[in-house]
Order: structure tokens, then C-alpha cells, then sequence
């Protein structure tokens, strides 16, 4: 696929018990969601981008 997408990264989200999961940040308060069920992951301990270029 060559057609470029306007859309942010999505993030790997790392919690302190060792998950990880695919979530995304809200701006406004700085917390982490889980892309999975929409909750947000109070013990998130950091995250780094994901690109990809397929999307579903």
C-alpha cells in the first residue's frame, strides 16, 4: 500500500506488572488506554510508538 494515511502512531503501552498492550494517550490528561477495551491503564509505566502501514 502506497497511499499515505493521516493518522497518529499508535503506542505499545508497558504496565508495571510486565503487560503490554496496543492503547493510545489522551492529551489532555496524560493517561494511557488500552485500544482493546477503551479503560484506561493506571499503572502504565511508559510507551513507544507503533507505525504500521496496513490498517483493519
Amino acid at each position: 500500500m502506497s497511499e499515505q494515511f493521516s493518522v497518529e502512531a499508535g503506542l505499545v503501552v508497558f504496565s508495571r506488572d510486565g503487560r503490554v498492550q496496543f492503547g493510545w494517550l489522551d492529551l489532555q490528561t496524560g493517561a494511557f488506554y488500552g485500544e482493546a477495551d477503551g479503560l484506561c491503564i493506571p499503572d502504565a509505566i511508559g510507551a513507544i510508538e507503533f507505525h504500521s502501514d496496513v490498517t483493519h
